[in-house]
């Protein structure tokens, strides 16, 4: 018997592929940027993405306040029209932050949501199960356990996750940000069958397509979508050779981009003619020296 409430056959197809963690645009006194959030989702369902991740790691979710992750919730979700998979990151320092967006993606349509676990202090499983019983509830959508090791400081092994989702029918599957090759073998060996397995950080897009994983959430994609959808197309067409360059590619672009926190995500995107302006305080924008040279050293990918 299925231990999940979903048919999962039906959400693989769903949720499978790429998966833009999109940037949140936002101006130098920290309002949302409306017009350029519209932009994003355009572009990114003009260039073929597969589905979009709003308000995760890289759409500083966690840093911004409730009515704003309610509002860029609702801007996606209305641009994106239902042709791609919206699926709302809710997690949140405080439980009942993260339960009240949960409740507002339920409302406005989303896809799924997930949550990054609990930050800061380290919950055993029971709390784990409890917290994950709230955000099921309060959303009534599929759930994915967001588990990102290096930002909440403790690891949602597989065995654990298997133990959370076993008490909570309503999740699906996991979005591993481990970089742990073994780890991610681990879940595709014990849980593809049940559960939907996405793998993120886009140093290791080729390994976890190469073994299995569903999708994959990607931020390099926010400005080169096409490099990391034809990865994902050369997987599927066992071109192994021509992945590799691709991946050698999308890991050179990710180098240049992880220089500083955010910020040169949103600057990148004015080779693309967007304007994501400033990452959220206190993180810094670039200087216009450092934007120059992100932008020319961004420039012979635009031009593969």
């Amino acid at each position: 018997m299925n231990p999940t409430k979903y048919c999962i056959g039906g959400l693989l197809k769903r949720f499978e592929g790429v998966i833009t963690a999109i940037v949140t645009p936002l101006n130098h006194n920290g309002e949302l940027k409306e017009n350029s959030i519209r932009e994003i989702v355009n572009f990114q369902v003009g260039r073929g993405i597969h589905g979009l991740f709003p308000l995760g790691t890289l759409g500083e979710g966690i840093y911004l306040p409730v009515s704003h992750r309610k509002r860029v919730a609702e801007l996606v979700i209305e641009q994106a029209k239902s042709k791609i998979p919206v699926i709302i990151h809710i997690g949140a320092a405080e439980a009942e932050k993260a339960v009240e967006l949960a409740k507002h993606a339920g409302e406005i349509g989303a896809d799924a949501v997930c949550s990054v676990a609990p930050i800061y202090y380290r919950p055993d499983a029971k709390s784990l199960i409890e917290y994950f019983k709230q955000i099921a509830k309060a959303s009534k959508l599929p759930v994915f356990i967001y588990n990102n090791v290096g930002r909440q400081g403790y690891n949602i092994d597989p065995k654990l996750f298997g133990r959370i989702a076993s008490e909570v029918p309503e999740i699906v599957g996991v979005k591993d940000t481990s970089y742990n090759v073994d780890q991610i073998t681990s879940y595709i060996q014990e849980h593809s069958s049940k559960y939907i397995i996405m793998g993120a950080g886009d140093s290791m897009m080729l390994i976890n397509f190469a073994l299995g994983a569903a999708g994959h959430v990607c931020a390099v994609s926010n400005i080169f979508p096409e490099l990391t959808l034809s990865l994902y197309k050369a997987v599927k067409e066992g071109n192994i050779v021509k992945a590799r360059e691709l991946q050698f590619k999308i890991s050179s672009i990710r180098n240049i981009l992880k220089e500083v926190d955010i910020a040169p995500y949103k600057a990148a995107l004015k080779i693309r003619g967007i304007d994501a302006g400033y990452p959220a305080k206190p993180l810094r924008p670039l200087t216009d020296d450092e934007c120059k040279a992100l932008l020319e050293k961004l420039k012979k990918y635009l031009e593969d």
